[in-house]
């Protein structure tokens, strides 16, 4: 009767482990692990309901560090919306199970640690579809500005909407930056490196200035009042802080009402500058060549995140987008500024040389392995 039991026992046991290998959960499969943290409000009134809320909260972070690596530079306004609406807020559906490995009180906070299944295949599916279905790819330019009337520095934005209508037709995600000081305007390499993070890949640096005319003396008294603007836009790549476009243009504005008047010569001055920008924008956009690049051996979304981390710190390296993520394989289209794909896989070992080992490398591809 014991070995009998025994015999069982095995058997079951045998069973169990032939299920869970064709589950094929984790980097090989449709899911990963991914461990995330949150801090809830500490209610002492409802500790079942303030750690139900903790574990929900760290389930959407762990979501959110999935769908980060696939979100390009080049997502636009629409898109990011899209993943918010399909992904972000409905994060439950994409956790197959968790466990919570910490939670204690932190101050007025509860924190929560959880590692999670994470439906990575999916995520990463419903984006690459967004993706496909928006019109074009396109290349996210940060648009700031310092705007003055007279000695008063004025925050309608007046030139950066004027900027938007003359480039709206050009195949640019053109995203509302910041409004600048005289020291942003002499030294722009602060907003360059924040437009950067930000994962824009140049940034438009725009200064207008306009001032009421003096009225000619006539016999008869005109009830108008005239501004005259003057414009000047430098547009600069946040790789390499090189500036690929410039723009000035001075346009007048005529209204009863002076505010009205400046700020008709200031659309009408910097619109007329940006038109100037569209050519070499576009140019400097096309001047880099686009390579496939895939890197074995990543296992987890933390080093996947690791990967790109350095991506974004190699200057050459224009913009990024990861393919396709599975069996621990990441597949990257990276557009770099750089002759070969033997230069660009020589600057990657040569600055990380700790991390990667060559695969293979063919004039348009790149095979890495991540140690």
């Amino acid at each position: 009767m014991k070995k009998i039991l025994i015999s069982c026992i095995c058997l079951i046991a045998l069973f169990s482990l032939t299920a869970c290998r064709s589950l094929r959960i984790g980097p090989k499969g449709e899911g990963e692990y991914v461990t995330a943290e949150s801090l809830v409000p500490y209610d002492e009134n409802n500790l079942r309901q303030m750690k139900k809320e903790g574990i929900l909260a760290a389930q959407k972070a762990a979501v959110e560090k999935v769908a980060g690596v696939f979100v390009s530079s080049a997502t636009t306004v629409d898109q990011a919306k899209l993943v918010e609406d399909k992904i972000v807020s409905k994060s439950a559906g994409f956790i197959r199970h968790s466990h919570v490995q910490k939670s204690y009180r932190k101050g007025d906070e509860f924190y929560t640690k959880i590692k999670a299944m994470v439906l990575v295949k999916d995520i990463g599916e419903i984006i690459k579809q967004s993706e496909a279905d928006s019109f074009a790819k396109k290349t996210t330019i940060l648009v700031a500005s310092r705007e003055t009337v007279g000695d008063e520095i004025s925050l309608r934005q007046d030139c950066k909407q004027a900027i938007y209508h003359a480039l709206k037709n050009q195949p640019f995600a053109l995203v509302n930056g910041d409004n600048l000081s005289q020291n942003n305007i002499e030294n722009p390499n602060p907003s360059i490196d924040k437009a950067r993070s930000e994962g824009a890949r140049f940034i438009i640096v725009a200064d207008a200035t306009t001032n009421p005319l003096e009225a000619l003396t006539t016999t008869t008294l005109s009830p108008f009042k005239t501004y005259r603007a003057r414009a000047n836009i430098q547009v600069y790549s946040t790789n390499n802080y090189a500036a690929i476009a410039e723009g000035a243009q001075q346009q007048s504005g005529l209204d009863p009402l002076p505010e009205i008047a400046a700020q008709k010569s200031i659309s009408a001055a910097c619109e007329a500058a940006a038109k100037q920008l569209a050519e070499p924008i576009n140019a400097a956009i096309n001047s880099a060549k686009v390579f496939q690049l895939t890197v074995k051996d990543v296992n987890t979304i933390e080093r996947l995140k690791q990967i790109q981390d350095i991506f974004k710190d190699l200057r050459e390296i224009e913009d990024f987008n990861l393919v396709r993520y599975a069996n621990s394989s990441a597949q990257f289209e990276i557009s770099a500024n750089v002759s070969t794909a033997e230069e660009l896989a020589a600057k990657i070992i040569r600055k990380y040389n700790v991390n990667f080992t060559v695969v293979s490398i063919t004039p348009s591809a790149i095979i890495l392995s991540f140690n």
